[in-house]
C-alpha cells in the first residue's frame, strides 16, 4: 500500500499520469477538471475529467476524507477510513465481487488520511436512498449480496483481521446499549415531530436491549457490507457485465449474510413494497447462494435470522446522523431509514422486538 495519501490538489496532471503510466496506459495528462459527485457523509467523492494524449482513460473517479471536520473525526475514530482502505488492498479484485476497479490506494496510519483513486464508470447511475429501487434494481442487489457474501463464506481468514467489524481480532466494542441509549435521546430531540409514533415505539422498545439483539445474532459468518442501501450502488442496466456496482466499503466487515439483506430491504423499499416483495427477493437471494455453491444447511436458517435482523437498519440511522455533518438530505435519508425499518420490525413482530 502507498504511503502518504496525496489531497486533492495533489491529484495533478503529472501524478496521474504517473498512475496510468504504472498500470499500462502510454498517456500524457495535461489538465484535470475536478467534480464533486455522491451524497457520502464521511467521505468526499470527485470525478477527475483528464484532458491527454495518449490511450487513458477520460475520467476517473477520486474518495478522499470528508472535508467536514466532524465527520472526517468520525471517520478516524469510526475506522471507516482504515477498513476501506484495507478492503481495497486485501479483498477488492481477489475473487469476483461487484466492486469498482481501483488503481490507487493509499492510506496513513497515524492521520488515517487516505486516498482512493478509481477507474470511472460513467453511464452508471446512483441508487437513491428517498427514492424506491426498482424490481429489477432491487433483484441486482439480491444478486450482488450474494457474490459478496459467498466470495469468503465461512472462511476462517476473516477472523484474523483486526480492522474488519466484528472479527475475533478486534478489541471487544464499546457498550451498543450505552451507546444507543446516548444517541437516541437526541435523535428524538432534533427531529422532533419528524420522529413518527411508529418509530418512536420501535426504538424506545430497543433501549437497554441492542447488546441483547446484537448477541442473538448467530449463523454461518461471511464478509458484510454493513451500509447496503442505494445510496452505496450504482446502476447501469444496459451493461451485461456489470450491471450494478457496490462502493463505499468503509463499514465492512463480518457478520450474517441476511443481515445485510435485513438492512437493505427495510432501508430501501417502502413498507408496503417490501412486504409485498421481501419472500421473493430474498428467495432470489438464496437462489444466488446456491449458484455459488453456498451449503445449503447454512441457508436454511437465514429466513429466521433475516427477520430478526430488521432492526438493523434502524441503528444506524439513528446513531449515524448524529455523529456527521447534518444536511438537509442526511436529515431525510436517516428518517427514511428509520421509518422503513420501524415498519419492517413491526411487520415481523415477535421476531423482530426484543423479548
Amino acid at each position: 500500500m502507498v504511503d502518504s495519501p496525496p489531497a486533492l490538489a495533489d491529484l495533478t496532471p503529472q501524478f496521474l499520469t504517473g498512475v496510468l503510466r504504472s498500470h499500462g496506459f502510454v498517456t500524457n495528462i495535461t489538465d484535470v477538471t475536478v467534480q464533486p459527485i455522491g451524497t457520502g457523509q464521511v467521505g468526499a467523492t470527485y470525478r477527475l475529467t483528464l484532458a491527454q494524449t495518449g490511450n487513458g482513460p477520460a475520467t476517473l473517479v477520486a474518495k478522499l476524507p470528508s472535508n467536514d471536520p466532524l465527520s472526517k473525526a468520525t471517520g478516524k475514530s469510526h475506522l471507516t477510513y482504515i477498513r476501506e482502505s484495507r478492503f481495497y488492498q486485501c479483498f477488492a479484485g481477489k475473487k469476483p465481487m461487484p466492486v469498482p476497479q481501483h488503481l490507487l490506494i493509499s492510506f496513513d496510519e497515524e492521520s488515517h488520511d487516505f486516498a482512493l483513486l478509481m477507474h470511472d464508470l460513467p453511464r452508471h447511475r446512483a441508487g437513491n436512498q428517498l427514492e424506491s429501487p426498482t424490481q429489477k434494481e432491487a433483484m441486482l442487489a439480491m444478486e450482488a449480496a450474494a457474490s459478496i457474501h459467498a466470495a469468503w463464506w465461512d472462511d476462517p481468514i476473516l477472523d484474523t483481521l483486526d480492522w474488519l467489524n466484528g472479527t475475533k481480532a478486534v478489541p471487544p466494542p464499546l457498550d451498543t446499549n450505552d451507546l444507543y441509549s446516548f444517541f437516541w435521546p437526541q435523535f428524538c430531540d432534533r427531529y422532533g415531530a419528524r420522529v413518527t409514533p411508529l418509530m418512536r415505539r420501535v426504538g424506545e422498545a430497543y433501549l437497554g436491549k441492542v447488546g441483547q439483539w446484537q448477541d442473538g445474532q448467530s449463523g454461518p459468518r461471511c464478509l458484510t457490507h454493513n451500509d447496503f442501501r442505494p445510496d452505496n450502488m450504482l446502476f447501469d442496466l444496459e451493461d451485461a457485465i456489470q450491471p450494478i456496482v457496490i462502493v463505499d466499503w468503509q463499514t465492512v466487515g463480518v457478520g450474517i449474510g441476511a443481515g445485510d439483506i435485513a438492512y437493505y430491504m427495510g432501508t430501501a423499499l417502502e413498507s408496503e413494497t417490501r412486504a409485498g416483495e421481501e419472500v421473493a427477493l430474498f428467495a432470489h437471494y438464496c437462489s444466488a447462494l446456491r449458484a455459488k455453491n453456498v451449503p445449503e444447511h447454512d441457508i436454511e436458517p437465514l429466513w429466521d435470522i433475516y427477520r430478526k435482523s430488521s432492526f438493523s437498519g434502524f441503528l444506524m440511522g439513528a446513531t449515524a446522523a448524529m455523529v456527521v455533518q447534518q444536511t438537509e438530505r442526511g436529515d431525510a435519508m436517516f428518517l427514511t431509514m428509520c421509518a422503513r425499518s420501524a415498519a419492517m420490525v413491526l411487520d415481523h413482530g415477535a421476531v423482530a422486538l426484543p423479548q
